[in-house]
């Protein structure tokens, strides 16, 4: 084997990184972490609010769904940021949904809809909501308008 030349140069460098290049390269990906966390975070932030408000769709439907599925008289109950499906003579819990904290509302709490078969909404207790009934996500408040079929519409206030 041959020996390497070497150089007789003193301002030759050997290959790799300095540790100022190290240093920057490291700096960049931090800012740019940075930047991606903070705009997660809003993404995050919007979709569980749009969950929430797809939550409280969804617990009525499922309410109007399950009194015409298993002929039964449902409820839907609130406690806190948690809305049940019950089945109205056993008080078994059928279906649980939980609004998360970006999301408040006016649905009082306890029993709050009747379902009865063939999977419609008491009119008694439909009136008995507040009017109007809102939910409130990120700020923005919306107007909820529930139908005697267990449809659910939101509009957001102007």
């Amino acid at each position: 084997m041959e020996p390497r030349p070497t150089s007789s140069n003193p301002r030759t460098r050997a290959a790799g990184f300095t540790l100022i290049e190290l240093l920057m390269v490291l700096a960049i990906v931090g800012i740019l972490g940075g930047i991606g966390f903070v705009s997660g975070r809003a993404i995050i932030r919007g979709q569980q609010s749009r969950s929430g408000l797809s939550s409280l769709q969804q617990s009525v439907w499922q309410g109007a769904t399950a009194a015409a599925s298993r002929g039964i008289r449902t409820e839907l109950d609130r406690a806190g940021p948690v809305l049940r499906i019950r089945n109205a003579v056993s008080g078994a819990v059928l279906r649980t949904f939980e609004l998360p904290a970006s999301v408040s509302t006016n649905l009082p709490e306890g029993t709050s809809l009747v379902f009865t078969p063939p999977g419609k909404v008491d009119a008694g207790t439909l009136a008995a909501l507040p009017d109007p009934l809102t939910v409130t996500a990120d700020g923005t408040v919306y107007t909820v308008t529930i139908s005697l079929i267990g449809e659910v519409d939101l509009e957001a206030a102007p």
